[in-house]
């Protein structure tokens, strides 16, 4: 017989909670960095500016660990796990292209490289008058710097690498939401198994699976797989969002530190952090209330919305022709995709959990939020729609393991939908598996826009340098020459069933 391992004792480093605050706190620096790198992409800002967003950015970082003292965060052991299952988890996304990368890649990836060979700033010339790169580009501006200096292939390692980051340190956030190993593994499971039932809808409306399950309705909210795998910036955005109401929810740390992350956030997607923002104003209210309001709760979002005020209005620069609108449907066709997308959750949560440790406004938020999205309609297609649902469905997803875990009766009416839900994610791994991996981009995002998304306006892309607001319009930019490669990359790039359809 073998003596069996000693056990940890609970002062061993590995076990040691790390301060939960140094962690918000790094995101929201490295949040913070690519609101610099903007400054620079578009080489608006005088010298001492630079020296000052510094400042402002360490001050930021400063208050929220100061802010957040109190904070366990998780031990390195579970820090470094989720870290190792993001990587997984994006590397089966495309990320690093090793393996197939969706659609929305082609004009992501030609993006970056764009960012990589031109100078900073720059236009293009392709449509007669100027255009300025004005995309939620946050998550590229550090991995193309690292790709100016070392080349392509250490941008795509890169981008790769501060992406599992950043999804790692989420996770391991998310983790403190959950007393033990045992329910922490159970949440895992089903936040990134979440989807709606997909595969039931496809089945019953469609005929039969396909390649891509998410629009059965031609309405899509989206599993957390599909998000991780076609727009982890929108993803993480929204994912973040969630993350800081949730803290802040489950007493894990104070209002101020948490929502400091959101403004952040934007330069990576702005239609993340709109579904964010209602669960900010139900914290708020809810504080305000309770009369549990403090300075910082206020001091530390606004510092970090001072950061970011050139960011926003680069990415509110020629939105005209963007716009709102109502979207209409045929109230059959909604009222399916609600039931099979989050009724079948929300019911079921609130018929059976009579007190849910995140609270019953919260579940009312999120379903009269998931309930009202479709309607709503930004740019030309469902972006919006996909968008914008991210972080009610990370917190739906929550609520959902919270109830597995603490409310036995409510297992039989959340497990079999938990089950079905998870073939889209499956659906979403074997496409991965099956087709090549991505290849090199070598086009601009102007004609790698032209091979999927022609049917669409360039202006979630574009914008005329003429029409950049005065503070963060460039001033002497390099002009992008208007010849293109005869291909944008190299063999067949393909297209899942029922995309364009």
């Amino acid at each position: 017989m073998t003596a069996s391992a000693p056990a940890l004792p609970t002062s061993s480093p590995i076990a040691r909670p790390l301060p939960g605050g140094w962690l918000v706190a790094g995101m929201a620096g490295w949040l913070g960095v690519g609101q610099l790198l903007l400054w620079r992409f578009l080489d608006v800002m005088p010298l001492w500016a630079y020296a000052l967003g510094a400042v402002l950015l360490a001050t930021l970082c400063v208050l929220i660990v100061r802010a957040a003292r109190g904070f366990a965060g998780p031990p390195p052991a579970t820090l470094l796990t989720c870290i190792a299952i993001a990587l997984l988890l994006l590397l089966l996304g495309g990320e690093g292209r090793f393996f197939y990368a969706n659609l929305d890649w082609q004009v992501r990836l030609a993006a970056m490289r764009d960012m990589v060979v031109n100078p900073w700033p720059f236009v293009y010339t392709a449509r007669g008058a100027p255009d300025v790169l004005r995309a939620p580009i946050g998550m590229f501006l550090a991995p193309a710097l690292i790709a100016k200096a070392l080349g392509g292939r250490a941008g795509d390692i890169a981008l790769l690498v501060q992406n599992a980051l950043m999804l790692g340190t989420v996770l391991a956030l998310g983790s403190t939401l959950f007393d033990t190993r045992r329910a922490r593994l159970v949440a895992l499971a089903v936040v990134i198994g979440f989807s709606g039932l997909d595969a039931l809808g496809r089945i019953l409306f469609r005929g039969g699976l396909s390649d891509h399950l998410e629009n059965w309705a031609y309405l899509q909210y989206s599993s957390t797989i599909t998000l991780a795998f076609w727009v982890p910036q929108h993803a993480l955005s929204g994912w973040i969002g969630a993350l800081a109401y949730l803290l802040w929810r489950g007493g894990k740390a104070p209002l101020g530190a948490v929502l400091a992350l959101l403004p952040l956030t934007a330069l990576w997607s702005p239609l993340g952090l709109m579904g964010a923002m209602p669960f900010a104003a139900l914290a708020g209210v809810r504080s305000l209330l309770r009369r549990e309001l403090r300075l910082d709760d206020i001091g530390v979002p606004a510092l970090a919305t001072l950061l970011c005020i050139p960011g926003l209005l680069y990415l509110g620069a020629a939105n005209d022709g963007v716009g709102a609108r109502l979207m209409t449907f045929v109230p059959l066709q909604w009222g399916l995709f609600e039931l099979l997308e989050v009724l079948v959750y929300v019911v079921p949560l609130a018929l059976l959990v009579r007190q849910p440790r995140f609270g019953r406004d919260t579940l009312a938020l999120l379903a009269l939020l998931l309930l009202a999205i479709p309607f709503v309609q930004i740019g030309w297609s469902i972006d919006f729609m996909m968008r914008a649902s991210i972080s009610a469905l990370a917190i739906l997803a929550v609520m959902v393991a919270d109830a597995l875990i603490h409310v036995p009766r409510s297992r039989p009416w959340l497990i079999l939908p938990l089950l079905i839900g998870t073939v889209t994610g499956f659906h979403e791994v074997r496409r991965a598996l099956v087709h090549p991996a991505a290849p090199e981009v070598r086009c601009t995002v102007v004609k790698a826009w032209q091979q999927t998304f022609a049917y669409f306006p360039m202006g979630s892309y574009l914008a005329p340098l003429d029409a950049m607001p005065g503070l963060i319009r460039p001033i002497n930019p390099t002009r992008v020459s208007a010849d293109e490669p005869t291909r944008c990359w190299d063999g067949h790039w393909y297209h899942p069933d029922e995309f364009l359809r």
